[in-house]
């Protein structure tokens, strides 16, 4: 009997690996779907973050696009109104001294006609007194007619006159001339004023427009570089999601090939254990009998016992499991 003993023992050993390989297996599995559930929750919560986020940046994004996009027109506008400020500077200016050189030229042809007229009289030592700066009350004798003492039918005397009896005439004419010189020079000095005040008004818009234009710019600059970060925050947020959505994918397939296995051995767990533990009965049994007789002086009995076993032994591997 040690050889069928001996084989029992085996069966036995073979049954109680069988089952610690099956309690493994069945808590691998177990442990495996709890990690599976567990990761594929947290890959889908990081997921859905990572979706929000990208959400949001490409809102902020789209924002920033359009404030970039208003501030481009606004330095657009600005810079219309400068140059139309500085057109309409440079055209009052320009006006402003074509002006003043009239005024200039004219003062100065008035000025030799005064010069010429005075020099005539001086240079035949005509005295025309002192010249008035306006013509108010002067008399300039023109278009006066002579009173007559005696008849007028009478032949007047051929009595001609000389150099200086006109004057009086010219005295007022050099009026007339010194007061127009005066007001051109007072038209030009109003003119220079006002140019002053249009100027330093054009400077002082330009100024405000200027720094209008610069904090402009400064926006866009800043704008382009939110913009930028943006891009790039969103871009690598891009790069965690196609990450998290492989790994989940991975999980997916890892648990699809798993589940057979998995799922047979713990459906089937309890049978094949009570299975198990019958044969282990069995085998149990059977080697309590065997021992029993294993000193007995009946040998036939013992022969005919022996064939007993070994046919319910057979009987046991019936039992046996899967694979």
């Amino acid at each position: 009997f040690e050889k069928v003993l001996m084989a029992i023992d085996t069966m036995v050993k073979q049954l109680k690996e069988e089952d610690a390989a099956d309690i493994a297996k069945r808590d691998q599995c177990k442990d495996e779907y709890l990690k599976v559930e567990s990761t594929v929750k947290d890959l889908n919560w990081k997921i859905e973050k990572n979706q929000a986020k990208i959400e949001k940046l490409t809102k902020l994004i789209e924002l920033r696009t359009q404030q970039k996009e208003e501030t481009v027109a606004e330095i657009a506008s600005v810079e219309e109104q400068m140059a139309v400020l500085t057109a309409d500077r440079e055209a009052e200016n320009a006006a402003f001294l074509h002006a003043k050189q009239e005024d200039q030229d004219a003062i100065d042809l008035l000025m030799e006609a005064r010069s010429a007229l005075s020099a005539y009289y001086s240079n035949h030592s005509i005295d025309m007194g002192p010249v008035q700066g306006s013509v108010k009350g002067v008399n300039l004798l023109q278009g006066m007619e002579p009173e007559f003492n005696i008849s007028a039918d009478q032949a007047p005397n051929a009595t001609f006159s000389h150099e200086g009896h006109r004057s009086s005439e010219s005295k007022g004419i050099v009026s007339i001339l010194t007061m127009i010189i005066e007001d051109l020079n007072d038209e030009i000095k109003n003119g220079m004023k006002a140019e002053e005040v249009a100027q330093l008004d054009y400077e002082h818009q330009m100024a405000a427009a200027q720094q209008l234009h610069s904090e402009l710019v400064d926006r866009k600059a800043n704008l382009e570089a939110a913009i930028a970060q943006r891009g790039l925050e969103r871009s690598d947020e891009e790069e965690y999601l196609e990450e998290n959505q492989a790994s989940l994918d991975d999980e997916i397939e890892y648990k699809k090939s798993i589940t057979p296995d998995c799922d047979w051995i713990i459906g089937s767990f309890e049978k094949r254990a009570a299975a198990r533990r019958a044969e282990l009965d069995g085998l149990a049994g059977a080697k309590e009998f065997l021992v029993g007789y294993q000193d007995s002086k009946a040998p036939a009995l013992v022969q005919k016992q022996s064939s007993e076993v070994a046919r319910e032994l057979r009987s046991i591997r019936f039992l046996g499991l899967r694979g």
